[in-house]
């Protein structure tokens, strides 16, 4: 399906693959911003056309309700607390090494749980490529237990949880992993402090100002104990509150690891920054809805891209307003283009004629979106 951006998010045609996944749109060119998406297996592929595109290659996948090699490589809790509760931001991040590949699809694709008396007070998921988009878990029988509806597509996809806990200065946590855990780690204040007689728990260096801890290869079923004691909340944006910092030749700019030094955390360092990210995008990215897939469009084979575009779909009844989708389509699109920058895919030139427009059309939307919400009070 074809859809022109200019004015809004208006559908200009549409149509069905060929047994080699090849199609073709005939539409006017109206020198403005398209988006296409394909639908395959219930899940919604996004791309964005800049003007003049006459091409695009897009990957999709097959979708199966049961997927293996799908492995949690990671999962970090950022601790901080204050007026007598403990705050977390729990991230998992999870590697989708199907072979062949394929995106698990299902009513639940992702269960989690909480600790006793956790208070959740957001969530939010990303794939491969993409940004953080916000999102409800369902609460499912046991209690504190959720699932997520999200597809894990090949790749990398993270999902986090935000809950509060009751806390008098100090909380135990015991954590029984369902399947073995690449790295477990932990950040919290200086002012906080940690320990554990269960599991071998290693320091590394600090993280945006705070401690972090880690445990590598936690096995499924095996029970991990840890506490923590005191107050504190995490350091505001460039403030380490006395505390040692890690170079900041790595990803992130003091979220790496110094050049030549052995990475303790591993991948888990990535996970710690699209913690960090979330925090940081605030505003914009927590007003985005869960986006269903849309019932137009036809379902299309396999093909190879040159690059991927997380989709935001999931199979709820009802359609999402247009507005989510098209934020969700944007806000893949600018985390691809920075992706190709910093890759050396496309000159500064093209980068820069993009990034205007990107940036054009989601200030529009925003608009667009808050304007419907004025009306409706």
């Amino acid at each position: 399906m074809l859809m022109s951006l200019s004015g809004g998010m208006d559908e200009v045609g549409r149509t069905k693959t060929d047994s080699q996944g090849h199609f073709t749109i005939n539409a006017p060119d109206d020198g403005g911003q398209h988006l296409i998406q394909v639908v395959h297996g219930g899940v919604n592929y996004n791309h964005l056309a800049p003007p003049g595109t006459t091409s695009v290659e897009i990957t999709v996948y097959d979708a199966a309700k049961q997927v293996d090699n799908i492995n949690i490589d990671g999962r970090v809790l950022r601790v901080q607390s204050a007026g007598g509760q403990l705050e977390i931001f729990e991230t998992y991040t999870l590697q989708n090494l199907s072979l062949p590949p394929r995106t698990k699809m299902a009513d639940r694709t992702f269960e989690i749980q909480l600790p006793e008396g956790a208070q959740l007070v957001d969530a939010s998921v990303s794939g491969p490529g993409g940004m953080p988009t916000t999102t409800t878990p369902e609460a499912i029988g046991k209690k504190n237990r959720y699932a997520f509806v999200y597809p894990i597509r090949p790749g990398k996809s993270q999902f986090q949880l935000n809950y509060k806990l009751p806390y008098s200065g100090s909380y135990e946590f015991t954590i029984t992993p369902e399947t073995t855990v690449g790295e477990l780690g932990l950040l919290l204040p200086k002012s906080m402090r940690f320990s554990s007689a269960s599991e071998p728990f290693a320091q590394d260096s600090d993280e945006s100002g705070m401690n972090v801890f880690f445990a590598k290869n936690v096995s499924a079923g095996r029970q991990v104990k840890f506490s923590v004691t005191g107050e504190g909340t995490a350091p505001v944006d460039g403030q380490q509150g006395g505390g040692s910092q890690s170079g900041g030749s790595g990803p992130g700019g003091g979220l790496g690891t110094p050049i030549n030094a052995p990475d303790a955390l591993g991948n888990a360092r990535w996970y710690i920054f699209g913690t960090v990210l979330v925090i940081l995008a605030g505003g914009v990215f927590w007003m985005i809805q869960r986006k269903a897939p849309g019932s137009t469009g036809a379902p299309s084979p396999s093909s190879s891209a040159k690059s991927e575009r997380s989709q935001r779909s999931l199979q709820t009844p009802q359609r999402m307003p247009e507005h989510n989708a098209m934020l969700d389509a944007l806000k893949d699109e600018l985390f691809q283009l920075e992706t190709d920058r910093l890759n050396g895919k496309i000159s500064q030139g093209e980068y820069e004629a993009n990034k205007s427009g990107l940036d054009a059309l989601l200030r529009r939307q925003m608009k667009s979106k808050q304007a419907g919400k004025t009306e409706k009070a």
